[in-house]
């Protein structure tokens, strides 16, 4: 009956047993799917990642190929080619001096620029064929409208803004996948031949160079690898399955074999337990007391040992092999193995030492290393006693042993940590000694460059001056015509009235007087002339009406002989500060372009309006004209040094340039100019 019993539970055991290895082995099935699955999930995305990284490097080899023979064109000014339809001149390098030669047999030939020549070779690979990499050479602002920007080039130019080195994205194309890769295109100091009349500088970025790459061959090639991928991934789980499942059935088998066996030991055990059952109720007393006395050792984290006088260990605690790697078992069995694993260095301190005692009366414990068992070396804080017997005879050492490695290895850092704070402190001091030193001589740089830049500024300042200085004797010129012919008029009176003797002395000294009058006008003049260009010492205020009447007043014969009309409405009540002689100079400049422009332009009835208004606290000066306004391309730059759109005999292009450095700089205000419906408006504000 018993045995009965016996079978059936273990009967239950097995049946319990083999579902928890079936569900074990169900739960290793999902566990291998999900890691052969995330293998090759991450398998497909890194071929997707190296697919995406050759096309970007071969969409960068050609735009270097391109840039490579684009800066060997740069370098030799460009190349000279024969003058076909098939490359006409570039209208765009008509503003080069040698853009068309001719060889000494008479074959004409013209320029090509590395531009032109980039341009070339893309059409003609547009032509053989319109799927190998496309290059395109674009800008924001182009000068031929064929190089404008698609939207996505447009959105890559404006991204360069920001600093981003390259742009790239996977496009389809007439059905077909493409990569499309933009790097800015940055003027270097050979492009300044023909770029320089663009306002482009060294190092300035022009635009972009765009290349399209095929990349259907890219994913042929990696779709057999993607098959052999998915095929390999999938044998590696059905072989995992298989040694999953048949690993599942060994199991269950030893299981089975260790249960049979597990319950043949429990009957077995059961009989030692009843032999033994009367040694343990006469031995638990005993252990009671033992286990009192060794409670306290035998769970203690520290090394503890009773070392008899013949070197022999009467007890050691547990925790010896937690900290040397050794058993107790071996510690018994080899007396000489505690002081063959103190460090050699540490030798002599463990066999002499001598403890002594803080100030408290606390005993001071000694530090060693000791070598462990897998070679690790770790640091022992040992504290030792000599225990007696009773009757006062020795009865070996009492000794404990703490494992302080932890600690020194932070006591070291902290040390090494020191060190490097010193280094990095006296490193510091010779930085900080440096950038003093450095920013010594950085500002001597800077005020050097301030002063050569002021008196460049001076310089510039000088030149304008001499220019308005001929403008003004112009303008003197025109204001003495008329006067001198009413000399030449007086006088001619008075020799015809001295000639037929009709001439009294009243009607003498009155001609006198009238020739006095006109002298004394044009005295006035010259004074006027001389008072304009003495330079200003310091600012003061001065009622911007009076500034504008005086400037006026020179330009007013001039601008009546070209039948300019000026018209002046003037607050009184507007001042500004600043230097007055400037302001009117810049008034003159101003004034003076809208007569040239009414002149070239040959207009109808020309006219300018001044206004004088305040705004916010300061003076505002509106000049208009009814001229044509400024062309879209050149208002931007019109107050750019040496910029002019007139010949090199009919304007220096530094009129407007110093009239903007003295309204802003020296006298911080602005001046802008934009157009009109009829003309150009420019505004002073002060």
């Amino acid at each position: 009956m018993s045995l009965l019993r016996r079978s059936g539970k273990a009967f239950e055991e097995e049946s319990f047993l083999t579902r928890r290895i079936k569900l074990f082995s169900w739960i290793i099935f999902a566990c291998w799917t999900v890691l052969i699955t995330a293998s090759w999930c991450w398998n497909y995305y890194a071929e997707q990642q190296v697919f995406h990284k050759v096309a970007q490097a071969e969409a960068r080899a050609v735009i270097e190929r391109d840039a490579l023979y684009r800066r060997w064109a740069a370098a030799r000014g460009g190349v000279y080619v024969p003058a076909t339809p098939e490359s006409p001149p570039n209208n765009y390098l008509s503003h080069i001096p040698e853009r068309d030669i001719s060889t000494p047999s008479g074959r004409h030939l013209t320029l090509v620029n590395p531009a032109y020549m980039t341009r070339q070779v893309n059409e003609l690979s547009k032509i053989i064929n319109p799927f190998l990499g496309q290059a395109h050479i674009t800008s924001l602002n182009p000068l031929r409208p064929e190089n404008a920007p698609d939207p996505w080039e447009a959105g890559a130019l404006r991204s360069f803004e920001s600093g981003l080195p390259e742009v790239s994205e996977l496009v389809t194309v007439s059905g077909k996948p493409f990569l499309r890769l933009m790097k800015p295109f940055v003027t270097e100091e050979p492009c300044l031949k023909c770029h320089a009349e663009q306002g482009y500088t060294a190092g300035s970025i022009r635009g972009g160079i765009s290349v399209s790459i095929p990349v259907q061959p890219l994913i042929d090639a990696g779709q057999a690898q993607f098959i052999g991928s998915l095929v390999f991934h999938g044998a590696i789980w059905l072989l995992g399955l298989a040694v999953a499942s048949a690993g599942a059935r060994h199991l269950s088998r030893n299981a089975l074999l260790q249960k049979l066996t597990e319950n043949e030991l429990h009957l077995q055990t059961l009989q030692l337990e009843e032999e033994m059952a009367e040694r343990q109720t006469a031995q638990e007393l005993l252990q009671k007391n033992e286990s009192r006395l060794r409670i306290v050792a035998d769970f203690s984290s520290n090394w503890e040992y009773w070392r008899l006088p013949d070197n022999r260990f009467l007890y050691m605690s547990p925790s010896v092999e937690a900290i040397t790697g050794y058993s107790r078992e071996e510690f018994e069995h080899d007396e000489k193995l505690i002081l063959s694993i103190i460090y050699p260095d540490d030798r002599e301190l463990f066999c002499h030492h001598i403890h002594g005692t803080d100030s408290r009366g606390h005993v001071q414990p000694i530090e060693h290393r000791i070598t462990c068992k897998n070679g690790e070396v770790r640091w022992i804080s040992h504290i030792c006693q000599q225990v007696y017997t009773a009757d006062g005879m020795p009865w070996g050492w009492r000794a404990s042993n703490q494992d302080i490695t932890d600690r020194k290895q932070v006591e070291s850092k902290l040390f090494e940590q020191k060190e490097q704070l010193v280094r990095e402190a006296a490193q510091r001091t010779d930085v900080q000694a440096r950038l003093e030193e450095l920013n010594y001589s950085l500002e001597e740089r800077i005020r050097c460059a301030v002063a050569e830049s002021r008196s460049k500024d001076q310089t510039l300042i000088q030149q304008s001056r001499l220019a308005a200085m001929g403008e003004m004797i112009n303008n003197i010129a025109h204001q003495w015509r008329q006067p001198l012919n009413n000399i030449a008029l007086i006088v001619q009176g008075m020799q015809v009235s001295c000639s037929i003797g009709t001439s009294t002395t009243q009607e003498l000294q009155h001609d006198i007087d009238k020739t006095m009058d006109v002298i004394m006008h044009m005295s006035r003049t010259i004074d006027d002339f001389r008072n304009f260009f003495r330079k200003d010492k310091q600012q003061s205020e001065f009622p911007v009406g009076v500034a504008i009447e005086r400037a006026l007043d020179f330009v007013s014969a001039i601008m009546s002989s070209h039948g300019i009309r000026v018209e002046f409405s003037d607050d009184r009540q507007i001042r500004a500060t600043g230097y007055q002689n400037e302001y009117a100079q810049v008034l003159l400049n101003i004034l003076s372009n809208a007569r040239e422009t009414a002149v070239e332009r040959n207009i109808s009835s020309p006219c300018v309006w001044i206004d004088v208004t305040g705004i916010n606290g300061h003076s505002l000066v509106t000049i208009r004209d009814n001229c044509g306004g400024i062309a879209d391309d050149v208002l931007p730059r019109i107050f750019d040094p040496y910029f002019t759109t007139r010949a090199p005999d009919k304007g220096t292009g530094i009129g407007l340039y110093m009239s903007k450095i003295i309204v802003e700089q020296n006298m911080n205000g602005s001046l802008t100019a934009i157009n009109t419906e009829d003309g150009a408006e420019f505004r002073i504000e002060v």
